[in-house]
């Protein structure tokens, strides 16, 4: 068998389970989440086959063995390091993160019990803006970035995109039901803004830590954070959006990733620590941030999108800090080296 029938029954098979996925929604969530999850990393994977059979397969193996699938096949995080590397075509910063929180998601309906069909109104909203968000940087790899692998499914990417109508229909019927507790928020001074994800208006703050606010959506329970940035040039305080760049709507002052996160770490060096080997700026594991992580109100936050950890830890092989567990980095690496294997590879 040729690795291009290979490459089309691995593409068949992340349709068919796209399909099921969204057969499940309504009356099997569960399984809707197992089903999407898989559906994705087989796109990235069949991605990684069609330039080379051997970047599916964690460790060698011979042409037989992979036919017969008696192989460990990447991971997630993996699969985005060879296609950034090896394929080099990398996988937006937004769209991992849309395609990890799924990828996290999976993993709780796996590994922790859930009874099938028990979820809350709220869990399945949650459910379905996150399927519609991956989707949404699924289909623009599969019909742009990656068109000349996938150019001959756009009819089925067509009728995906079609079936998901029944998500957004659920994320607006929840929308007009939270009416009544979206106006009882506005009427006790809550400022109200409209979610980056499903676009309703109903994302009200849940938290403060100094200068950085959480929120929420209402509808479609996607965290959002932004970041009161003062302006070091006329001192107006303005909204500090994802990203790592700043302009003030007032003066026009620009500030960029490391402008800003000198601005707001607050790492104090003294005489007695001057020498020292400081953590940050660390490494960003959630968005691939590279020194975007600074220390602030006695916690780690990153600049770029806002994650926030009480501790920071270093890479096993290659030494860097990061904001994520490094259990396993040493074998495996973490964001910015390949670890053993990759040593090992190469």
């Amino acid at each position: 068998m040729s690795t291009q029938v290979l490459t089309k029954h691995l593409i068949d098979n992340a349709i068919d389970f796209l399909d099921r996925a969204i057969d499940d929604f309504k009356d099997h969530p569960k399984y809707s989440v197992i089903n999407f999850y898989t559906a994705v990393e087989l796109f990235l994977k069949a991605r990684l086959l069609h330039q080379d059979w051997l970047l599916v397969a964690v460790k060698p193996v011979d042409f037989d063995s992979f036919q017969a699938g008696d192989f460990s096949s990447v991971s997630f995080d993996e699969a985005c390091k060879r296609l950034r590397k090896e394929v080099n075509s990398p996988i937006p910063d937004q769209a991992k993160q849309n395609f990890n929180a799924i990828r996290k998601h999976r993993n709780k309906m796996v590994h922790f019990f859930h009874e099938a069909d028990d979820f809350a109104s709220d869990e399945v909203s949650a459910i379905a803006a996150e399927q519609l968000r991956a989707w949404y940087d699924l289909n623009k790899l599969l019909t742009a970035q990656w068109r000349d692998v996938f150019n001959t499914y756009s009819k089925d990417f067509l009728r995906i995109e079609r079936r998901l109508s029944g998500h957004r229909e659920y994320l607006r019927t929840k929308y007009l039901d939270l009416q009544p507790q979206i106006a009882a928020q506005r009427a006790n001074g809550v400022e109200v803004r409209i979610c980056s994800s499903c676009c309703y208006e109903a994302v009200v703050t849940t938290g403060q830590i100094g200068n950085l606010v959480e929120a929420a959506c209402l509808v479609c329970r996607l965290s959002a954070s932004w970041f009161e940035y003062v302006c070091p040039s006329c001192s107006q305080q303005s909204d500090l959006d994802e990203g790592g760049s700043f302009t003030c709507p007032h003066c026009g002052h620009h500030d960029d990733e490391a402008a800003i996160g000198e601005n707001i770490n607050q790492l104090i060096i003294t005489h007695d620590n001057y020498f020292d080997d400081h953590t940050v700026p660390a490494n960003c594991t959630e968005c691939s941030g590279h020194r975007t992580v600074v220390e602030y109100e006695s916690r780690y936050l990153c600049i770029a999108c806002f994650t926030h950890t009480e501790t920071l830890e270093s890479c096993d092989w290659c030494g860097e800090h990061n904001n994520g567990d490094m259990e396993g980095s040493a074998v495996f690496g973490c964001g910015f080296c390949d670890g053993r294997i990759g040593w090992e590879r190469d």
